[in-house]
């Protein structure tokens, strides 16, 4: 049977420790309806590390069933996310965590546990060193502070769910239902976790962060002469940049200055540039009533079919789609 540890501190947010609870409990009732045998049941335990009731980021109090110590024999350790205003603040709680705790993770996962990062709380994996030279991802707004604290983690933005060496990152403070679902199909079956998907409304195929991205979130590194390069880029957005305009800018040759742009944003100058456009293009048809033709020429591209492949491989979503899901215009 296996057994889930919600690890619940203050400020917490609440649907990351009640959430799962729930999803679980579904499984729990398809695998019954399907008449699975006994083991293939989850049973949780909500802990904090003083055994001590938590105060929830909307202020409310939540139990929990004891301390850190009743997760020892656990399978699963799921971190929910806590409550923040923006990348500092993670940064913040993230630094004044007990080096024992952290201590205490590390040593789980080398038991061969599962752990579990939600939003946030991917931070705290992170922290512990735990994602080092692994797969993760984290909320997509967040993305500029994690790849600038934890540079030697592979971070998917895109994705909302991840997993690479028994550790899951979930995206999003709702991912909690994607990492469930994860969990469901591992230690029940795929069967549960369709019926589960299918209960919640949940569609794992569709799951992307990638609508949300902007050029700006990718960039992981303080660098002036960069950022004078990427200001460039923005003013000039629609029209060609050369590197050659891009490294004369930043006062470097071309050489370096693509190996520092590299360094900073994860990508090359015309990647960089191009999501850029395509960032235009999502504002335009997100807040005007534009003409794909108009936002096309308005962001440097002259050929409909080619700007319609890149924006689906950016965006996970056709232009049409983008302005359906998003637009001001379609919800009046």
């Amino acid at each position: 049977m296996p057994n889930v540890t919600v690890f619940a501190v203050d400020d917490i947010l609440a649907t990351g420790v009640t959430g799962p609870l729930e999803a679980f409990n579904i499984a729990n009732i398809q695998a019954d309806i399907l008449g699975l045998p006994p083991h293939q049941r989850f049973s949780w335990t909500v802990v904090s590390v003083d055994g001590k009731p938590v105060r929830s980021s909307a202020g409310f109090m939540l139990p929990v069933e004891g301390n850190y110590q009743l997760a020892r024999e656990a399978e699963i350790i799921i971190i929910p996310g806590f409550n923040h205003r923006n990348g500092r603040d993670v940064s913040n709680f993230v630094s004044n965590m007990p080096d024992g705790y952290l201590g205490w993770l590390k040593a789980r996962h080398a038991d061969g546990k599962v752990l579990c990062g939600i939003c946030s709380g991917a931070f705290v994996l992170a922290e512990a060193g735990l994602l080092d030279g692994h797969v993760a991802t984290t909320s997509w707004w967040l993305t500029k502070t994690f790849r600038r604290r934890y540079p030697a983690v592979d971070l998917h933005p895109r994705e909302v769910v991840t997993e690479d060496a028994n550790l899951i990152c979930g995206g999003s403070a709702s991912s909690w239902m994607h990492v469930c679902l994860v969990l469901i199909r591992r230690y029940i079956s795929h069967e549960v976790a369709n019926a589960c998907a299918a209960i919640m409304l949940v569609d794992p195929q569709q799951a992307s962060q990638a609508p949300y991205l902007r050029a700006e979130h990718l960039t992981s590194g303080r660098d002036d002469a960069i950022e004078r390069a990427i200001h460039f880029m923005r003013e000039q957005v629609s029209h060609d940049i050369s590197i050659a305009d891009l490294a004369n800018l930043a006062a470097m040759s071309e050489r370096t200055f693509v190996r520092r742009f590299r360094d900073v944003t994860g990508m090359p100058p015309g990647h960089y540039l191009q999501k850029m456009r395509i960032d235009l293009a999502k504002q335009q048809l997100a807040q005007t009533d534009l003409s794909l033709e108009k936002i096309m020429t308005n962001v440097g591209y002259n050929d409909v079919s080619s700007f319609r492949r890149l924006f689906k491989k950016e965006v996970d979503a056709s232009p049409k789609q983008y302005r359906e899901r998003f637009g001001r215009i379609n919800h009046g």
